[in-house]
């Protein structure tokens, strides 16, 4: 795997880049799914779950190709990182995933796509607080796109 998703990553690139307009955009995301490239936490779907519009269900008929399990080392990581970082995670239905999303990168020695901005405050920090203090790349979801040099005609 080469990046773990937050869900915030994902919505705004269906809101950006809806697949009415942009179809090769999400072929090529199915394509990385099915080559295990990206990878989403259960928890993070679930938060996909909420919404209940397209996105939610693109990514539920795809779910086999992206869901990472939540294996005992990904759970061993999560307690640390939430007994690390204060408030990190807490708040049920706004960012309890977010422990989620960089136990899977520091797991998997993969890079966090957010979209989230850093607060610069670790009391209550963001995914890219953590990550910067973990050492785990941290991009939003355009740096996908550029990473992997895709250009779409």
């Amino acid at each position: 795997m080469i990046y773990s998703l937050d869900s915030d990553a994902i919505i705004h690139a269906w809101r950006s880049y809806p697949i009415k307009n942009f179809p090769k955009i999400w072929l090529w995301i199915e394509t990385l799914g099915k080559e295990g490239k990206i990878g989403i936490s259960e928890i993070v779907f679930k938060e996909l779950l909420r919404g209940g519009d397209e996105c939610y269900t693109w990514f539920n008929n795809r779910k086999e190709m992206f869901i990472c399990q939540n294996d005992p080392e990904i759970q061993e990581e999560i307690k640390r990182l939430v007994n690390t970082y204060v408030n990190f995670g807490l708040i049920t239905g706004k960012n309890e995933g977010d422990p989620y999303v960089v136990a899977v990168a520091k797991v998997n020695s993969c890079t966090v796509v957010t979209n989230e901005s850093m607060s610069n405050n670790l009391n209550g920090p963001k995914v890219p607080d953590v990550c910067r203090a973990e050492g785990i790349p941290c991009v939003k979801f355009i740096r996908i796109i550029q990473n992997e040099a895709v250009v779409f005609e």
